[in-house]
């Protein structure tokens, strides 16, 4: 049944608004992005002390000691990837009720401009934050972020994660089948990661179709059954959701997590998991994640560095206001072997 229409003369009163709750959150970038820098050139490098194992050399008191090589440092250079968000204001707005507005109206048309104003900038902040936390994402899950646009060819900005820190298990090996335990997974990845890194995961966040075949692992139910068990193990296994990510206690170290976000995609206009479903993650604040954000390529800024650029004008005939919010943002895991990710499982959710 069509909705009711009301004329300016009817009694109807406003009596709520219902917000959008699909707004972008920040839980991947938060968690393991929380550094921010922002740089007067288009590139931004960052130094990494490589390091290595090495040990002192033996050397007989009677000879010459023996010059050992300086540590090895690495500087890697990105270019971020560059956003225009550009709006043409509806010239109609100002004349109309507003969203929440009395009905009959209250505001003048000017206040009614401003407020347009405010929330066609907030709509771009919140789509340009969502486009950080897909980077975030695939930066995560890949080691690499792909960027694809318009006026510019499709380019990957390739990390150089070690390559056995992607996984897609397969066949007998994945989750869900007979003599599969997930925490003897783990037990192996974590390895792999303090092998290669030296980082220690804290976290690991799961799909909903990857946390199932986690809490059903016979070692994880013995460390929620008896969380005295010589520590203070606890899993929460009672259903949860949230926006983002819904924490579901500890096992050993680690937090964890279950994830749910979504995005539209530009080129399908369908909307795609952030982090496709069966995917787990390890990762901690060893990571060092960075937003970066490269000079702004507008002289009304004076090339400045800044996350956000909002700008408006107002052309003359036919009278239009645009606004447009620029950035040139990349989310970068600085120590990029310090994160792990697997696809463990196919999807049983939809």
């Amino acid at each position: 049944m069509a909705a009711p229409t009301f004329p300016v003369y009817d009694t109807a009163t406003l009596i709520e608004v219902v917000p959008n709750l699909k707004l972008a959150q920040n839980f991947l970038l938060d968690n393991f992005f929380p550094n921010e820098a922002v740089a007067e050139t288009e590139e931004i490098a960052i130094d990494v002390d490589v390091g290595k194992r090495r040990l002192a050399p033996f050397v007989s008191p009677l000879v010459e000691g023996k010059i050992v090589e300086g540590r090895r440092i690495q500087t890697n250079v990105f270019k971020p990837a560059y956003i225009k968000d550009k709006r043409a204001l509806d010239l109609r707005r100002p004349i109309r009720r507003m969203i929440g507005e009395r009905i009959g109206g209250q505001l003048s048309p000017a206040e009614r401009y401003m407020a347009n104003v405010q929330f066609e900038m907030a709509d771009a902040v919140d789509m340009i934050n969502r486009r950080l936390e897909w980077m975030a994402a695939q930066a995560l899950t890949t080691g690499t972020v792909t960027v694809q646009g318009e006026g510019f060819p499709t380019s990957l900005v390739d990390f150089g994660r070690d390559p056995t820190l992607t996984l897609a298990l397969s066949g007998a090996a994945q989750w869900g089948q007979s003599g599969v335990q997930p925490s003897w997974n783990i037990q192996e990845w974590q390895n792999q990661v303090l092998k290669l890194s030296g980082a220690v995961c804290t976290d690991l966040v799961f799909t909903p179709s990857a946390w199932q075949y986690f809490i059903d692992d016979p070692v994880v139910q013995k460390a929620y059954w008896y969380p005295g068990n010589g520590g203070p193990n606890s899993v929460d296994v009672g259903a949860k959701i949230s926006r983002g990510a819904v924490s579901m206690g500890r096992w050993g170290q680690y937090g964890l997590w279950i994830y749910n976000d979504w995005y539209v995609d530009p080129t399908t206009d369908v909307e795609t998991p952030m982090i496709a479903d069966g995917t787990i993650i390890m990762a901690g604040p060893d990571l060092m994640g960075t937003r970066a954000f490269g000079v702004i390529m507008d002289p009304a800024f004076n090339y400045g560095p800044l996350p956000y650029a909002p700008k408006m004008w107002v052309e003359q005939d036919p009278a239009q206001t645009l606004v447009l919010v620029q950035s040139a943002p990349l989310v970068i895991p600085s120590r990029v072997n310090a994160c792990f990710s697997a696809t463990v499982c196919s999807p049983v959710l939809t």
